[in-house]
C-alpha cells in the first residue's frame, strides 16, 4: 500500500501541459507528406490550451495568387490545406510572412502578401491571422497567460528588395528603428515572462542558408532547380556552393543585410532571459544552443540538408514539426516530431528552465 501511495505521489507531481505552441514552417505546398505532418500537428491541438503559428512560405512558389491570375484558385487551397485541419480541432492560427510569401522577393511582393492577409480576413474567422498584416514590419504580441508571450515580426520586411509600405500606409511602425524601439517595449513589459521571437528567417543554422551543402548539392546541383534534375556534374557541381557562398543572396545568412537584421534583433534580447528564437526558411528540424537560443522548423512540405555543427545539440532534414509546451512547473519542454517509417513520431526532446 506504501509503495502503490507513493508511485500514486509521484505520477500526481508530473507537470502538466498548460499551453502547447504548435510551429510549422515552410508548409505551402500540397504533398502526402505535408499532409501527413499536417494531420498530426492537428492530433496534438490541445483544445482551449493550443495555438498553430506557420512560420512563413506558406504559399509556393511565388505567394498568394493576386484577383483574376491562373494561380488564384490553387494558392487559396494551399493555404486552406494548412489552416482547415487546425481551426477544426479548435487551435487559433497564425501565419508569419516568408520570402516566397512576398513574391520570393520579386516585385509583387507587397501586393501578395497584403492578399493573402485579406484572404484570411475573408474567411471572418477570428482565430485566424496574419501577423503581422499587409506587410507591415510592426512586432504583434501574442499574451498566453501569466508566463508565456510570443512576439511574431516579419523578417522578409528587412531583407525585401523593392517597395515596402511607406508612412501613410497603415502601418505603425515604417523603419527599422521604430521596429526594434517596439520590441524594447513588449521585452520591457514582459519581464519575467519566457518571449517566443517567431519569424521566417533563423538566427543560427547549419543548412544551406547557413552556408552548409551536402555531398548532393555538389554532384547533383541542378537538383537546386528541380529536384527531379539528377544529372551528375561532380566538379561543376562545386562551383554552385563556391558562388553561393561568393555572391550573396539575401535569403542566405552571410548576405549583409541579413547580418543585420540578426545583430538588431538578437542586440534588443542579449541581456534577456528566457529568450527562444522560432523559424522555418531551412528546410529541415534543428536545435541549436549558444549565445542565444534557436528551434528551426521549416520542414512542413519540404526537406533538405542539415547537419549538427558545433553548437547543435539536434538536426534532422525529414518532414515534420515542433512543439513547444508551457509546463506548470513554468518550464518550456521542446519536442521535434517527424517523418519515420511512414508515420510523424518524437524525434527529440529538450527542457528549458527559466
Amino acid at each position: 500500500m506504501l509503495l502503490l501511495a507513493t508511485g500514486q505521489l509521484r505520477a500526481s507531481a508530473q507537470p502538466a501541459v498548460m499551453r502547447r505552441l504548435i510551429f510549422i514552417g515552410d508548409a505551402g505546398e500540397i504533398n502526402p507528406k505535408q499532409h501527413k505532418a499536417l494531420a498530426d500537428a492537428a492530433a496534438h491541438i490541445l483544445p482551449g490550451r493550443s495555438i498553430v503559428m506557420f512560420l512563413g512560405d506558406n504559399i509556393y512558389p511565388h505567394g498568394m495568387g493576386l484577383p483574376g491570375s491562373p494561380e488564384e484558385k490553387e494558392t487559396q487551397a494551399i493555404i486552406r490545406s494548412q489552416f482547415m485541419p487546425m481551426r477544426a480541432a479548435g487551435a487559433a492560427t497564425y501565419f508569419v510572412p516568408g520570402n516566397h510569401d512576398w513574391d520570393k522577393s520579386g516585385k509583387l511582393g507587397l501586393a501578395k502578401i497584403r492578399r493573402q492577409g485579406e484572404f484570411l480576413k475573408e474567411q471572418n474567422d477570428p482565430g485566424l491571422r496574419m501577423v503581422p498584416a499587409d506587410g507591415c514590419p510592426d512586432p504583434v504580441e501574442i499574451p498566453l497567460g501569466d508566463s508565456l508571450v510570443v512576439v511574431a515580426y516579419d523578417s522578409e520586411w528587412w531583407l525585401f528588395p523593392h517597395r515596402k509600405p511607406a508612412e501613410g500606409d497603415g502601418c505603425a511602425c515604417t523603419g527599422k528603428e521604430e521596429v526594434l524601439a517596439r520590441m524594447r517595449q513588449i521585452r520591457d513589459k514582459n519581464a519575467g515572462k519566457f518571449v517566443i521571437l517567431a519569424s521566417h528567417h533563423p538566427f543560427r543554422s547549419y543548412g544551406t542558408h547557413g552556408g552548409k551543402y551536402s555531398l548532393k548539392d555538389h554532384i547533383f546541383p541542378l537538383t537546386a532547380v528541380k529536384k527531379w534534375l539528377w544529372v551528375p556534374l561532380p566538379v561543376i557541381g562545386s562551383l554552385y556552393p563556391l558562388l553561393r557562398s561568393t555572391i550573396r543572396n539575401p535569403e542566405d545568412m552571410g548576405h549583409a543585410w541579413y547580418k543585420e537584421l540578426i545583430g538588431s534583433v538578437t542586440d534588443v534580447f542579449k541581456a534577456r532571459a528566457g529568450i527562444v528564437y522560432v523559424a522555418g526558411h531551412e528546410h529541415g528540424l534543428q536545435f541549436i544552443r549558444d549565445d542565444i537560443t534557436q528551434v528551426v522548423s521549416g520542414s512542413g512540405a519540404k526537406h533538405s540538408y542539415a547537419r549538427k555543427g558545433r553548437h547543435s545539440l539536434f538536426a534532422d532534414s525529414r518532414q515534420g514539426f515542433v512543439t513547444i509546451d508551457l509546463m506548470s512547473d513554468k518550464s518550456l519542454q521542446i519536442v521535434y516530431r517527424a517523418l519515420e517509417g511512414g508515420e510523424i513520431r518524437e524525434v527529440f526532446s529538450y527542457r528549458v528552465s527559466y
